[in-house]
C-alpha cells in the first residue's frame, strides 16, 4: 500500500512568510524614481519623446540620457569644444544631410572620420548618388556591372572612379612639402561646389577634420597613385603626415580644455580622439580630460572591445574625467543619430549663440614651420 505523502517523515513543511517576517536592508532612495510608462498622448515633438524616455527602461532610456549629455555640452556657459568621431558607412546610410547641417549649425567643432565617409562624400558633391538595393542581383553580377554595395546600398564605381581623378588632380595642384589632413581636407573643401556636401560646408565653415586612417578609403587609395606617380618622374610630391595630425589635435585641446565627445560607432575615429589627453601628457602638454560622452553603437563589450572600449574603461587610462557625464547606447546609428540631432535642433534657439571656434592653427602647431597654406580660421 502507497504511503501517503504526509505521513514521510522527511518531508519539507512550507509555510507563506507574511510581510512582516522578511528581512531586508535599507531600501534608501531605491523607489524614489518609478518608472513612468510612455504616454504619446503627452509627446508633441521629438524632444519631448527623447525627454520621456529618461523615465522608461532599456535603450530608450540611455537614448534619453545622450539626448541630455549633447544638450548640456551645448549650454554649456564655458563653451566646451566637441569632438565627434565618425565610422561606418553613414553616407551610404542616408546620414550625409544630417552630418552636414551638424557642421553648419556648429552642434559639433571637430571631426574625426574614416577617409571612406568622406571618399563617399566626396562621391556625392561630384554628381554620385546611392541607391536602394535589389536583391535578387547577386554580387559577382554587381561586379561585372561596376556596381557597389553597401549592404542594402548601390553606388556607381564608375563615379568612384571620377571621384579618384579629382583627389589626384587636387594632390598634384598642391605645392610639395609635407600637409595634415586637417590641411588637405581644408583645402579640397574650398575647391568643391555643394551646399550640403561635408567636406565643402566644413571648408567654408573652417571646421577641423581629421582622418587618421587617411590610407584606408578611396581618398588615400587616389593620393597613393599620385605619390607613385611623383615617384616614377622623381619629382617632389605634397606628402600626407599623419603625426602633424597629433601635434596639431593636441593644440586644438591646448586651446580649448574643456571638451566633450559624440562616437557614432568607434574603431580609429574614437581612439584617435580618446588618445588626445594621454598623447599630450606624454608630450609634456598636460590637458584635463573630456568633461562629456557619447557614444551610438551596437557593438557589444563582452568581446573585448566595444570599438575601442566601454566609455567607463577609458577613465582608467585618463581620456575621460571621472566625474564626466557619459552615456553608450546600443541603438543603429542610422536610427539613434537622426533622433538624437532632431531632438537638439528644436532647442536651437538655447544654443545657436556659440557659434564656431576661432582656432589659431600657428598657435595650434607651434613646432610647425610657417607656410602660407597654414592660416588662422
Amino acid at each position: 500500500m502507497r504511503q501517503s505523502r504526509n505521513n514521510i517523515s522527511h518531508a519539507k513543511e512550507y509555510s507563506p512568510q507574511s510581510p512582516s517576517s522578511i528581512h531586508y536592508s535599507p531600501r534608501g532612495d531605491a523607489f524614489k524614481s518609478p518608472v513612468q510608462h510612455y504616454d504619446v498622448a503627452k509627446v508633441r515633438t521629438v524632444s519631448e519623446a527623447l525627454e520621456a524616455f529618461n523615465a522608461t527602461s532599456f535603450q530608450s532610456r540611455k537614448l534619453g540620457q545622450a539626448y541630455k549629455i549633447w544638450l548640456k555640452m551645448l549650454t554649456d556657459p564655458e563653451r566646451p569644444m566637441i569632438l565627434f568621431g565618425l565610422s561606418g558607412a553613414m553616407i551610404a546610410g542616408g546620414m550625409r544631410r544630417i552630418l552636414r547641417d551638424l557642421i553648419a549649425f556648429h552642434a559639433i567643432d571637430v571631426l574625426v572620420s574614416t577617409g571612406a565617409n568622406l571618399s563617399h562624400d566626396l562621391y556625392e558633391s561630384l554628381g554620385g548618388r546611392h541607391y536602394i538595393a535589389h536583391h535578387h542581383i547577386d554580387d559577382p553580377t554587381l561586379r561585372e556591372m561596376r556596381i557597389d554595395r553597401v549592404y542594402d546600398t548601390y553606388a556607381d564605381d564608375v563615379m568612384f572612379t571620377k571621384a579618384d581623378e579629382f583627389v589626384e588632380k587636387f594632390a598634384d595642384s598642391l605645392e610639395p612639402g609635407s600637409y595634415s589632413s586637417r590641411e588637405l581636407f581644408q583645402l579640397m573643401g574650398e575647391r568643391i561646389r555643394d551646399d550640403y556636401g561635408i567636406l565643402a560646408t566644413a571648408a567654408r565653415e573652417h571646421m577641423p577634420i581629421f582622418v587618421p586612417a587617411l590610407a584606408d578609403s578611396s581618398i588615400g587609395m587616389a593620393l597613393t597613385v599620385y605619390r607613385n606617380e611623383k615617384l616614377k618622374k622623381n619629382a617632389p610630391p605634397a606628402v600626407y603626415d599623419a603625426l602633424m595630425d597629433n601635434i596639431e589635435i593636441m593644440g586644438l585641446k591646448r586651446q580649448f580644455p574643456k571638451s566633450g565627445v559624440i562616437f557614432i560607432g568607434g574603431g580609429t575615429p574614437k581612439n584617435y580622439i580618446q588618445q588626445v589627453v594621454p598623447m599630450a601628457e606624454i608630450s609634456g602638454w598636460a590637458v584635463p580630460p573630456h568633461s562629456y560622452a557619447v557614444q551610438v553603437t551596437t557593438d557589444d563589450p563582452k568581446f573585448g572591445g566595444l570599438s575601442g572600449c566601454e566609455l567607463p574603461e577609458s577613465q582608467s587610462w585618463g581620456k575621460l574625467d571621472p566625474s564626466a557625464q557619459q552615456c553608450t547606447v546600443h541603438v543603429d546609428a542610422t536610427i539613434g543619430l537622426p533622433l538624437l540631432f532632431s531632438g537638439i535642433m528644436e532647442h536651437y534657439d538655447e544654443w545657436k549663440q556659440r557659434g564656431p571656434l576661432k582656432v589659431d592653427w600657428m598657435e595650434a602647431a607651434p613646432t610647425t614651420p610657417s607656410r602660407k597654406t597654414r592660416r588662422s580660421a
